[in-house]
């Protein structure tokens, strides 16, 4: 009978007659220290001491000193409120409790390394008057959530107060009396720990959900126990309600995060969710070192770190599933870079991010951090090509990132094509995205959502992140019969993933990846090729698009390539609706595209050029008869105002079972308004043909305008990147080993 040790707990594994195999997580009735030393989540005595002898000494962290301590001074010069709530996100009480417990976290911190009791006063009072309330409040009237919060309009608002609550319970705590702990912990701090984790079916589900609500919940109970020397609220947030190791903080360690640290949400809510993983995680460290929790999983917090940065371009957070515009300054970031560097300092291009960030947390890690700043030399961080697979085991799909050409100004092509997402994913299976130059060029939507603007929608997300950003539609991928992948329904779309066939990124100047989606539709399978390609014949690398569609039944077959900047022109001749326009359809998403312009291309290739900052950008693609080609614009259906003025090139097939659409991205020229020089505004590609497209191989040829023909083969089946294939191509034969070959075709 196998049996592991995981520091202080025992998995025992026992296989069972049936070949049933069960594991049973028995936990060891180890209990914490009965006397607990304090400060011991961010802060430690021994920081403390350290960080007070550190002041003056580094200029960086002392602004973030001195910014912490303008929030606490700030705070004690104004009267204590603590508002009966009514508002949902953003508005006045919302926020005021927000900034309360921002003053009571700097408080702490201040108390701590200053030794002023005024900031101890002033985080007892706030919190006496907390618990003077707390234990009498009723649900949030502002009923936007399934599982609403009391002070906050969901739940997840809520761990997030007492995540921060606690920090400066903790650093105050030898201050506080006896009397008044006993009072403060009776009514407050023990009445939303039970809240969170079981004050309703909805609170309890969410306590136990893979899902970052609730990795905020579990982290804000876990460290008040911490705070509280309560073993079994740190056990329930460790392994879950039952204590039984199917829920909770560690399983969560399991299940979100892939195998190369992807997390399952995408890497906006990777973002937002790495704060309470990372700053859980070293109150664990702090509290119980036996646990050695950034060892777990082949350290996956780490890893995770690393990988949201790799999941950037020019700092900026990718937008995929539910997602708004974050780059690597935000808080969350720069907690998890400080907590990640103190806890593995041989990863050294972290300071490199710390150094563009700027701003340090201050506490044992940001010291950590900002000391080897000074005393290390800094290794860059580098984005790099990286395929991140998904899912738990790493076998649900993943993203595909290339890259290619100067830091912060490369081209760089990002292919998704992963399981849904949990709730904040979206119906955008085999989706790209194409950033150059510095900006975003082809785009995902996001989210439809204003955070924390009270009258949008009461801060959250709108109507239309739901009509309009999660379609299919709105996203850089096919779609049928103008409805949404999987019709829209999470419970389905969420039993499946996507398959990547392959993914090359060992040459620089040649990167290919192949997905499949079989699902999506029934009786439709959809695959995608998509290759980014640096040859002499163009001046910046060029994206490589095939994506095949193969049904039982005849389809509408929608493509759209949703572009940012300028129109300058079109090898089409279109027919603009400039009086009067109508929405594309009427449900699905289609319902808030605006028909701006229409188009018949007579030509087997049909080019659209617009121009993004200082650099235009064309798809040239395949055309025929049946194709129609569209300019549309988001907007229609949207009384509010709630979406964004966004445009895109849309290619439709109609009464079609198979297509192959085959395109060619390519940035070109140079528009300078300073000089006044504009150069290479039309494309560089003379024609493209598709020259084989069966189950087996799609060969595209591509002539650029220097005469040199190039020839692109994917191969659509029996994928092995060690077979030896054949192809002959109009009379000659081509042979090559793996998935895909690439070469002058002609010159």
């Amino acid at each position: 009978m196998p049996i592991t040790f995981f520091n202080k707990t025992k998995l025992l594994t026992v296989k069972l007659r049936n070949s049933i195999t069960l594991a049973i997580l028995i936990f060891a009735s180890v209990q914490l220290s009965k006397a607990v030393v304090h400060p011991s989540l961010s802060l430690t005595p021994d920081g403390v001491k350290e960080i007070k002898a550190s002041l003056g000494k580094y200029p960086a962290f002392d602004q973030s000193f001195a910014e912490l301590k303008a929030i606490a001074d700030a705070a004690l010069n104004e009267e204590i409120i603590i508002p009966i709530p009514v508002d949902g996100g953003g508005g006045y009480t919302h926020e005021k409790h927000k900034s309360n417990y921002y003053a009571m976290n700097a408080a702490g911190i201040l108390y701590q390394l200053t030794g002023n009791v005024k900031y101890a006063q002033f985080v007892r009072d706030m919190l006496v008057k907390y618990a003077a309330i707390y234990p009498s409040l009723p649900l949030h009237p502002a009923v936007q959530s399934e599982s609403p919060g009391k002070l906050f309009w969901q739940t997840l608002n809520e761990a997030v107060w007492l995540v921060h609550t606690a920090n400066a319970y903790d650093c105050v705590y030898d201050f506080i009396s006896v009397k008044d702990k006993n009072y403060i912990e009776k009514n407050l701090f023990h009445p939303m720990a039970e809240f969170l984790s079981n004050g309703n079916p909805a609170n309890y589900a969410t306590f136990n959900r893979m899902h970052n609500h609730g990795t905020w919940s579990e982290a804000a109970v876990g460290m008040i126990g911490y705070v509280m020397n309560d073993k079994d609220l740190i056990d329930k947030s460790l392994y879950g309600s039952k204590k039984d190791g199917k829920t909770g903080f560690i399983k969560q360690l399991d299940m979100l995060f892939s195998p190369d640290g992807y997390f399952t949400e995408g890497p906006y809510y990777q973002r937002y969710s790495i704060w309470p993983f990372m700053t859980f995680a070293q109150a664990i460290q702090n509290n119980q070192p036996d646990l050695k929790i950034f060892n777990y999983r082949n350290s996956i917090l780490l890893k995770a770190v690393n990988t949201l940065l790799q999941s950037t371009y020019n700092y900026e957070v990718f937008m995929f599933n539910d997602a708004l515009s974050k780059t690597i300054q935000t808080q969350e970031i720069v907690y998890a870079v400080d907590i990640a560097y103190k806890n593995d300092p041989s990863n050294k291009p972290l300071l490199d991010i710390a150094r563009l960030q700027e701003s340090f947390i201050v506490s044992d890690a940001g010291l950590a951090t900002v000391k080897a700043l000074n005393a290390e030399k800094i290794e860059p961080f580098r984005v790099h090509s990286i395929y991140l697979r998904d899912g738990a085991n790493g076998d649900e799909g993943g993203i595909a990132v290339f890259r290619n050409g100067k830091a912060n100004k490369e081209s760089c092509l990002t292919f998704k094509a992963t399981s849904h997402g949990l709730s904040h994913g979206h119906y955008d299976k085999l989706s790209i995205c194409l950033f150059d130059n510095g900006h975003p060029i082809l785009t995902d939507y996001g989210a439809a959502r204003f955070l924390n603007i009270e009258p949008k929608s009461g801060g959250g997300y709108t109507k239309e992140n739901h009509t309009w950003a999660m379609q299919s539609i709105a996203h850089n991928t096919v779609t049928l019969d103008e409805i949404s992948h999987f019709e829209g329904k999470i419970k389905v779309s969420s039993k499946f993933h996507s398959d990547i066939n392959y993914c090359d990124i060992s040459k620089l100047d040649l990167q290919v990846v192949s997905g499949t989606e079989k699902n999506a539709y029934p009786g439709t399978t959809m695959q995608r090729t998509s290759a980014l390609v640096k040859v002499k014949s163009f001046e910046y690398p060029i994206v490589i698009d095939l994506f095949r569609v193969t049904s039982s039944t005849n389809h509408i077959i929608d493509l759209p390539f949703y572009y940012k900047g300028q129109l300058i022109s079109t090898s089409f001749k279109f027919n603009r609706n400039s009086s009067e326009m109508k929405a594309l359809g009427t449900d699905n998403g289609y319902q808030h595209l605006w028909v701006e312009a229409t188009a018949k291309s007579e030509l087997p290739n049909s080019c659209f050029t617009w121009k993004t900052d200082n650099r235009f950008y064309s798809i040239t693609t395949l055309t025929d008869s049946n194709s129609e080609l569209m300019l549309n614009r988001v907007g229609a259906g949207d009384p509010n105002f709630n979406l964004r003025d966004e445009t895109s090139f849309m290619i439709r097939q109609t009464n079609r079972s198979n297509h192959t659409f085959a395109s060619v991205i390519e940035p070109h020229g140079l528009y300078d308004l300073n000089r006044e020089i504009t150069v290479g505004f039309e494309s560089n590609v003379a024609k493209i043909e598709l020259l084989q497209d069966n189950v087996e191989y799609s060969a595209l040829s591509v002539v650029a305008k220097d005469g040199k023909t190039y020839l692109f083969v994917a191969v659509n089946s029996n994928f092995d990147s060690a077979k030896k294939r054949t192809i002959t191509v109009q009379n000659h034969t081509i042979s090559f080993v793996g998935n895909y070959y690439f070469a002058i075709y002609k010159n």
